[in-house]
């Protein structure tokens, strides 16, 4: 006969091999947070411009990607309303993202990360014209080469 930890093993690699064990884990933080924060009086300081803007593209990007059980959590913890402050057309023209059709399907996380990967590889090339234009180091530099 089997033991009992031998048992819970089983159910456990039973749950994890089917895709359940961490959603279940997910599902009892979420309802333990939720009974927690139903017990307490204290009010969360009202949030910034910026943090709601913030919330709102965690908020996007985990209802994309599925993440339902962390989004039930990361709500009422942040303070972020139930209810969206912004569209997402206010959020891409605040964040000055250019949206073509392609990136409407995606979080604009995904648009950000790109804009800053791209300026990332824009930064030295403009970093040495800068330095050529002004003609900053050239001499220095070439002595150094030689």
């Amino acid at each position: 006969m089997a033991s009992v930890e031998e048992l819970k093993d089983a159910l456990k690699e039973n749950l994890e091999n089917r895709g359940v064990y961490k959603q279940l884990k997910a599902k009892i933080r979420s309802d333990i947070f939720k009974a927690l924060s139903e017990t307490e009086i204290s009010t969360k300081p009202e949030l910034s411009n910026e943090n709601l803007v913030i919330n709102e593209l965690i908020r996007e990007y985990l209802i994309f990607n599925g993440y339902r059980e962390t989004l039930s959590v990361f709500l009422p913890e942040s303070g972020q309303p139930q209810i969206r402050p912004f569209d997402r057309s206010f959020l891409a023209e605040h964040l000055n993202v250019v949206e073509g059709s392609n990136s409407q399907q995606l979080p604009l996380l995904y648009s950000l990360t790109a804009m800053a990967q791209s300026f990332r590889e824009f930064r030295p090339a403009a970093k040495l014209l800068t330095q050529t234009a002004s003609g900053a180091g050239t001499a220095q530099n070439h002595s150094r080469a030689v």
